[in-house]
């Protein structure tokens, strides 16, 4: 397993935008203190588990809202001997960071990274994000987080720019651009199956093009790894309950932060609670039907957060959700075999290159889009 442990505190459930796609539907003005930041840091660090790192996410909302008790954990952490190494991840909308903020980022690079959402060109941005494009130095986020990347999430008013979106990340300068299409919102008009086939085969094409590019997230060859290797075990693919936890503003624990208050509500988040999450595999009765021959289901990038919000069963899929991903990995797959044809898939090692080109056959052959 992983030895590195996810550790997520809400420190405020405000923001200064209201996008399009948000899952946070429960946004108020709850803010962490800092002393609470501390005892649960302070626990975390001196713990006792398997875990010899740990990867401090501050997230909201809009986190850089409470910049002032960002700088004031970070500053305290930095003077602490813990038991475990540790860094701090913040996910941002880049769009609150004056002079003062920018120079104490760069000088706590070494312990802060930032990830900033970008969700492709302006008008793709702005469409989703608030007209925000404009208020973000993103020259700042390219010279400071050079390996960082972006978070570009792809909307239904996106979805038809989405290749146009994800090129222009690179030309901006972002090696690495994580690309997700939105939770929580209504995919099931037919023509987006359609439009997001024939984006990711644009994609495909530029990649193919440009070799030495690396993919984005959803066209990632080594998310197919596991349906090789998966010896017919149905594999647990998200991260909840396993190496990754979240506190809520009040010190209260989650399973991560899909399944907080914020984002499900008092009640469903309350009832969430008692869900076991713990296991590596995923019990073949709690499954879908549909799921169960599937060979996609070790691989699946289904988020149980957003699977509880959608159907109120962390296993169950929004169907209009399934059917794209069915797309996304056939490209993926496609993509796959092409760079093998070409002799352009030489990233990997020769074991992981045959189970990723294995599993590219298997879904070329099996998956019906």
């Amino acid at each position: 397993m992983s030895n590195t442990k996810y550790l997520t505190l809400v420190i405020t459930h405000q923001c200064n935008l209201n996008c399009t796609y948000c899952y946070e539907k429960h946004k108020d003005d709850k803010v962490m203190t800092f002393e609470q930041a501390v005892e649960i840091l302070d626990a975390e660090l001196n713990s006792n588990d398997d875990y010899d790192n740990v990867e401090i996410c501050l997230l909201g909302g809009e986190p850089l809202l409470e910049f002032d008790l960002i700088e004031r954990i970070v500053e305290y952490t930095k003077k602490q001997t813990y038991m475990k190494s540790f860094y701090f991840f913040i996910s941002t909308n880049g769009t609150l960071l004056d002079e003062y903020r920018k120079r104490w980022f760069w000088d706590n690079r070494k312990y802060v990274q930032m990830g900033l959402s970008l969700d492709g060109t302006k008008n793709m941005h702005d469409r989703n994000r608030c007209g925000s494009f404009d208020k973000i130095d993103i020259n700042f986020f390219v010279k400071c987080y050079p390996e960082q990347g972006i978070k570009m999430t792809v909307s239904n008013e996106t979805i038809q720019n989405l290749a146009e979106g994800v090129i222009y990340c690179y030309d901006l300068g972002f090696n690495n651009v994580s690309c997700n299409l939105a939770f929580g919102i209504d995919w099931s008009n037919a023509d987006n199956e359609r439009v997001f086939a024939e984006q990711l085969k644009k994609l495909v094409n530029f990649y193919v093009q440009n070799p030495k590019i690396k993919p984005c997230s959803l066209l990632d060859a080594e998310l197919l790894v596991n349906i090789s290797q998966a010896e017919n075990k149905n594999l647990k693919v998200c991260g909840s309950g396993r190496g990754t936890t979240a506190y809520d503003f009040d010190g209260k624990q989650y399973p991560c932060q899909f399944f907080l208050p914020l984002s499900l509500g008092e009640e469903t988040a309350k009832l969430a609670l008692e869900l076991d999450l713990s296991q590596d595999e995923i019990p073949t009765v709690s499954m879908d039907s549909k799921c169960i021959s599937c060979c996609l289901r070790n691989i699946c990038s289904t988020c149980y957060g957003a699977n509880y919000a959608a159907t109120g069963n962390i296993y169950h899929h929004d169907l209009s959700m399934c059917r794209l991903m069915k797309i996304q990995y056939f490209a993926t797959a496609a993509l796959v075999l092409e760079l093998y044809e070409q002799d352009l898939l030489n990233s990997f090692d020769q074991r992981t290159k045959a189970a990723i080109v294995k599993s590219a056959l298997l879904i070329v052959d099996s998956v019906s889009i």
